[in-house]
């Protein structure tokens, strides 16, 4: 199958990896520097958990032309970044297909963007990549599920409920190890996901990016925990689903299970690479997710104690 995957950041680049040796024929898009980098060393992945690095020679392109074709375009950069993308998503006549992949509180916003501007409709799929990690002198530094480096897990969906696209998102990924679920409901699953993982952030910037700092701040974490609580109860009150639907009662019934997850996220590397090392290098991003996030806030108009303090460490970023 043919695939560009735009964003060679550390998503991406992982992306590029797993479908690239499962035999589809892969374009990687990179820019500037990034670019140069990658054509001159190749695709360098330092897989943490496997204790192995590879090495990939990949196809570099620059842009996404309107005439090029491709069977399933991937789209892996930051929030802050797309934006910058869709005029040229919306120009590509050729290829019909894609899926954004991120944190995004507005995917219904963006496609309508995106078939606005575009000649002929398109399939647009959203979804999230649970991989995380950091560039590290131009090799990446990903930290993903399993034994494989080929590994992680991927969560999709259609904003329409049409599936068409599913069966071919299933074809390239097939020979990857990463693991699939299709949530009929992605827009509440982002908007869920972004609820979990801003007070995280908060958590990362009021500590300065070393979340051991507060790995023996019983107190802080607590109020982190309500701080989630606080944020999918603003959803709901927006009308906003659950998903997945016990998301709330996780931090709330299970509040013991959430508690060790945060700490021992604070108390050893793993939070550096799946939180802190992102929250920092993509301050932009999370001013974006905050922004967002505050128009839910807005709506709800409900008391959100926890929040309200956390949210200052916002101010400082």
């Amino acid at each position: 199958m043919k695939i560009l995957v735009i964003g060679a950041g550390v998503l991406g680049s992982l992306l590029t990896h797993a479908l690239l040796r499962a035999g589809n024929d892969v374009t990687l898009m990179a820019r500037g520097e990034r670019k140069e980098w990658l054509l001159k060393n190749g695709l360098m992945i330092r897989h943490w958990l496997q204790l192995r690095t590879t090495c990939d020679r990949v196809k570099i392109v620059d842009r996404l032309g309107e005439t090029d074709q491709y069977d399933l375009v991937l789209v892996s950069v930051r929030r802050d970044q797309l934006d910058d993308l869709l005029d040229q998503l919306s120009a590509a006549r050729a290829s019909i297909l894609f899926v954004l992949l991120g944190n995004n509180m507005n995917a219904s916003q963006t496609a309508s963007i995106i078939q606005q501007k575009s000649e002929g409709k398109k399939t647009i799929l959203f979804g999230f990549q649970g991989t995380a990690g950091r560039r590290e002198n131009g090799k990446v530094i990903s930290i993903h599920s399993g034994f494989s480096t080929l590994g992680g897990k991927m969560t999709l969906g259609s904003l329409d409920g049409d599936e068409s696209a599913y069966p071919m998102i299933k074809e390239a990924f097939a020979k990857t190890k990463f693991k699939l679920e299709f949530n009929p409901n992605i827009d509440a699953w982002l908007k869920c996901h972004v609820a979990f993982v801003m007070p995280i952030c908060f958590a990362v910037y009021y500590a300065h990016g070393d979340l051991r700092k507060i790995a023996g701040d019983k107190k802080f974490i607590h109020k982190v925990i309500d701080c989630m609580d606080e944020a999918y109860c603003m959803l709901q009150a927006c009308g906003i689903a659950m998903e997945p639907p016990d998301s709330l009662n996780y931090v709330r019934d299970n509040r013991s299970s959430c508690y060790r997850l945060l700490r021992i996220m604070a108390a050893t590397p793993i939070g550096k690479l799946a939180a802190s090392d992102h929250a920092m290098t993509a301050k932009g991003e999370m001013q974006h997710l905050y922004k967002d996030f505050c128009v839910i806030k807005t709506k709800a108009n409900i008391s959100t104690p926890a929040w309200d303090e956390l949210e200052k460490t916002m101010v400082d970023i």
